[in-house]
C-alpha cells in the first residue's frame, strides 16, 4: 500500500513535534506548518496530502479561516481538528471530517485518521444551481441591504464588502463573477477606482460596475466596465447590466442563468 501523507498544522513547535513522531511511528509520513498561510503555500505546489490535522486558536490565520480556505481550494481533503477549544464555531463544524480534544489518548486521534483513510476520498456534492456571484461594496447599511436584496431576488448569490479591505479580502479569495461597487468608499481616500484598479490588475476579465452621483474624471471611467449614475439607474436595469456583462465574458453555451437549477 502506498504510504499515506498527514499535514499537521500548529503554532506550538512542540505540539508538532510529538505528533509528528507519533505519526511516523504508526507508519505515515508527515508534513508539518506552523501557520495556515504556510500549509496553503505547501499545498498549492504540491497534492501529496491525504488528510489535515490543523489546531483552531493560531495567530496570523485561526483554525476557522483555514478550513474554509481548504474546503474550497481542496474540496476532496479531509480535516480533522485538533484543538483545547471545547466549543468550535460552526462555520468549521460544518467543512471538517472530525473535531478532537487535545490531550486526548493518541489512539483516538490514530483511530480517527484510520477511519477517515478507510472511507476513500471525500466525493464532492453536485451542485445543484449555476447561480452566479455578484459582489456587493457599499459602506452604507441601508444600500447594502437593498442591494443585496435587489441581486437576490433576482436568483443570484450576493457577497457583501463595507470598505476596501474587506472587498480585496473576498475578492482574492473567492469566487466572484461581477462586482458592483460605490464610488466613495470610508477609508479608500475618498473612491472606489483604487479598489477597483486592483481587482482589474489581477482579475481582468471580471466586470466591475461602479455606481456614482456624478460622471467619472478623466481616466476613471475607463478603469471599470460600466459607470453609471446613482439614484438614476433602475434596479431592473442594474440587474440587467450585470447580467449581461457577466454572460459576455463566458463561453458560447455556457452563459449562467441566475434562476437555473440545473
Amino acid at each position: 500500500m502506498d504510504q499515506k501523507c498527514i499535514a499537521c498544522v500548529d503554532d506550538d513547535a512542540d505540539v508538532l513535534k510529538v505528533r509528528k513522531l507519533l505519526l511516523e511511528g504508526s507508519g505515515y509520513s508527515v508534513v508539518t506548518a506552523s501557520s495556515g498561510p504556510e500549509l496553503l503555500l505547501f499545498l498549492g505546489s504540491s497534492e501529496a496530502v491525504d488528510v489535515v490535522l490543523l489546531d483552531y486558536l493560531m495567530p496570523e490565520m485561526n483554525g476557522d479561516e483555514l478550513a474554509q480556505k481548504l474546503h474550497q481550494q481542496h474540496p476532496r481533503l479531509p480535516l480533522v481538528v485538533v484543538s483545547g477549544v471545547a466549543q468550535l464555531p460552526d462555520s468549521m463544524l460544518e467543512v471538517v471530517d472530525a473535531t478532537i480534544q487535545k490531550g486526548s489518548e493518541p489512539e483516538l486521534l490514530l483511530s480517527t485518521i484510520a477511519a477517515i483513510l478507510a472511507q476513500g476520498p471525500k466525493e464532492i456534492p453536485q451542485i445543484q444551481s449555476a447561480k452566479a456571484t455578484v459582489l456587493c461594496v457599499e459602506d452604507e447599511d441601508v444600500q447594502l441591504r437593498m442591494r443585496r436584496r435587489l441581486f437576490e431576488s433576482a436568483g443570484y448569490n450576493v457577497l457583501e464588502a463595507q470598505s476596501a479591505k474587506e472587498a480585496l479580502d473576498i475578492f482574492h479569495s473567492t469566487r466572484v463573477d461581477a462586482v458592483v461597487m460605490d464610488y466613495w468608499l470610508s477609508g479608500t481616500g475618498g473612491n472606489g477606482t483604487a479598489v477597483a484598479e486592483q481587482m482589474k490588475r489581477d482579475r481582468p476579465r471580471t466586470p466591475i460596475v461602479m455606481l456614482s452621483g456624478f460622471g467619472a474624471l478623466p481616466g476613471e471611467g475607463a478603469i471599470v466596465d460600466l459607470w453609471l449614475g446613482k439614484g438614476h439607474i433602475q434596479p431592473q436595469d442594474l440587474v440587467a447590466e450585470v447580467r449581461r456583462l457577466i454572460e459576455i465574458r463566458l463561453p458560447q453555451n455556457k452563459a449562467i442563468n441566475p434562476n437555473s437549477d440545473d
